[in-house]
């Protein structure tokens, strides 16, 4: 089958949109066999108008998801992500809206990894936890073992080394904690002209996501993870 990674968040400003198009970059660069696609179903395109303005990336489509939406979006996705899922070599991205509608949620239980960045300001781990709380419940519901919840601690200050708050808050949840990545000047410019992964050499932010790229690599593309679920092992990955 092939593989879909869902970037979200109810809570707005933890960096979607720029985690999705730097995951983007490297699964260009270094996952080249495969067919990387991405759907943006943010109503601003955030990613979508980064990630076009590139000019590097051809499979892009912009298909906003909200209230004010009808549900032809909905299940245009839900197309698109089934047939995704059905080729082998198939890589699809998708990045969502701040908030919590119910699509974003079932969207969610068709993938195959769900990202959640958040940082470590309380004010975003309350609704971080809130909104894998109803993933959580939703994989209880029909006893799936997908989406594999990986949360991605973001835009964390340089000196940052303690998570414990982080960790302390989603201790009883069925999560994995990824690799951090850092808050850098260099990466908040690029919003607003993308220019991928390459200008950030020579920063610890290059250092990050080439790491957090090769993370998601072998414990979600190269199947590790399932492997860890299917030997019914508890899950707790610290790199």
């Amino acid at each position: 089958m092939g593989c879909a990674i869902m970037v979200a968040n109810m809570k707005g400003g933890v960096g979607k949109s720029t985690l999705t198009c730097y995951l983007a970059d490297y699964f260009r660069q270094y996952q080249k066999k495969r067919n990387l696609s991405l759907i943006d179903t943010d109503v601003q395109g955030s990613s979508f108008e980064m990630l076009e303005a590139d000019g590097g990336f051809e499979n892009l489509r912009h298909l906003p998801i909200g209230d004010r939406y009808d549900a032809v979006n909905v299940v245009t996705v839900d197309t698109i992500v089934r047939n995704h899922l059905s080729a082998a070599k198939d890589l699809l991205l998708i990045d969502t809206c701040a908030g919590k509608p119910d699509s974003i949620c079932q969207i969610a239980m068709m993938c195959h990894c769900l990202l959640v960045p958040v940082s470590i300001n309380w004010g975003d781990i309350r609704p971080t936890r809130d909104f894998i709380e109803e993933i959580q419940d939703r994989k209880d519901s029909s006893r799936a073992i997908t989406p594999h919840i990986i949360v991605v601690p973001n835009r964390i200050p340089y000196q940052q080394r303690d998570y414990s708050r982080l960790k302390d808050a989603l201790s009883e949840l069925d999560v994995v904690i990824a690799p951090g990545l850092s808050d850098l000047s260099i990466v908040r410019h690029q919003t607003e002209k993308f220019a991928g992964i390459d200008p950030t050499k020579g920063t610890r932010f290059y250092e990050e996501i080439i790491h957090f790229g090769n993370f998601i690599t072998e414990y979600i593309l190269g199947g590790k993870l399932d492997s860890i679920y299917a030997n019914n092992n508890v899950i707790e990955l610290r790199r």
